[in-house]
């Protein structure tokens, strides 16, 4: 009864987290009509030639043309519809399960599915594509539905070609179909490496030399004629040579705060592990740590792609299995959600954020170290 109570109140928050996304997706792509948002889902091939991230735009394009509805309220149908599906399977997904009050302290993290409470914004990006075609897959092999291995690769393809971003989340693909599929450990990594990691790499080296710049000369002129006034030019003023590095030394303690919300994640998955007694896999975890460094180097959105790593694995949990609670859990659980609505995790420079007090005391003891520190060393 208690875990059916408890499955009650994940759909409630699944329920919520809908909601959120369709409002914001509806704010950021047909009220405001934003460029980091709308701009992004419309780079196409057809302004310039082939480019990063221009497949959906190409499709989208293409739509407009034929149909002459309005650019915004196509890409909106389509988050429409993807977050419909997702939030769906999601709750398909853990009601089957026997969840307690821990699953729940990792549904609302503030770095996971939490995030869309904190920082709303979050949502109507390309990053919802990356996870629901995650979710299929997981789903699918949880199910013990045989998938083809070029299926797989067809999708990794698209999935790149989509946003590059989730070229550097494969080990997450790998390891999920290592650990779910049955057969010679040797037979798995033969096929991870010819139909994940080779044809992932190709299309990453394709995308990066013979791909054009994501805004040529003609793209804000193109999309006019396609009836789109940007609210703000957003990814098409971007910089392609931006100082990504001097722009981490403007925000150092932001960015360095990440790496609080980051322990403080993994504590929280730590206890569920614990409680479950679930072993960890150390060496995926530092595969996809490895993997994940360059994008961390090279893109400056860092709650963006904290957050895709922790929905990911918030996804592969509910495939393990959850042992009865107890008192001592239920007490530690209700700690840590309370604990955790006490923080954010922002997409941008803001990578630990608290209540005033706590948060001034935490800078103030930053400054502290830091400068003595670097007075030590400088």
């Amino acid at each position: 009864m208690k875990s059916k109570v408890i499955n009650y109140i994940i759909g409630i928050i699944f329920l919520i987290y809908y909601f959120i996304s369709i409002q914001n997706s509806y704010l950021q792509i047909v009220t405001y009509k934003n460029g980091w948002y709308l701009g992004e889902w419309i780079i196409n091939y057809q302004d310039g030639g082939f480019k990063r991230r221009g497949l959906f735009g190409s499709i989208f394009i293409f739509l407009n043309e034929i149909t002459h509805i309005n650019l915004e309220y196509l890409v909106f149908s389509f988050l429409f519809v993807i977050y419909t599906v997702f939030f769906c399977l999601l709750i398909k997904l853990f009601w089957k399960n026997k969840n307690n009050l821990v699953t729940i302290a990792i549904l609302l993290l503030p770095s996971a599915f939490g995030m869309l409470l904190k920082d709303p914004t979050i949502a109507a990006k390309k990053d919802i594509f990356v996870m629901l075609l995650y979710l299929v897959y997981f789903m699918s092999l949880k199910s013990k539905m045989i998938i083809g291995d070029f299926v797989i690769t067809f999708f990794i393809i698209i999935s790149i070609l989509n946003h590059e971003a989730s070229f550097f989340y494969l080990p997450f693909v790998a390891f999920t179909y290592f650990i779910k599929n049955e057969g010679p450990a040797m037979s798995k990594l033969k096929k991870i490496f010819i139909f994940q990691i080779l044809p992932a790499v190709i299309t990453m080296a394709v995308l990066y030399k013979f791909g054009m710049d994501i805004r040529t000369d003609h793209s804000i002129v193109f999309l006019k004629e396609h009836g789109l006034q940007l609210g703000q030019l957003g990814i098409y003023e971007y910089d392609p040579h931006f100082d990504v590095l001097n722009f981490y030394k403007e925000h150092i303690y932001g960015y360095q705060t990440y790496s609080i919300s980051m322990v403080i994640s993994i504590l929280t998955f730590g206890i569920y592990y614990k409680f479950n007694e679930l072993k960890i896999n150390f060496v995926f975890i530092a595969v996809q740590v490895l993997c994940l460094a360059p994008l961390f180097y090279i893109a400056y959105d860092w709650g963006r792609w904290i957050n895709i790593l922790f929905s990911l694995l918030t996804i592969y949990i509910a495939g393990e299995k959850t042992l009865a609670s107890n008192t001592r859990k239920d007490i530690t659980a209700l700690i840590l959600i309370a604990f955790n609505a006490l923080w954010s995790m922002m997409v941008l420079h803001q990578g630990f954020v608290t209540f005033p007090a706590l948060d001034s005391l935490i800078k103030r003891a930053y400054y502290f170290i830091f400068y003595k520190i670097q007075k030590v060393l400088f």
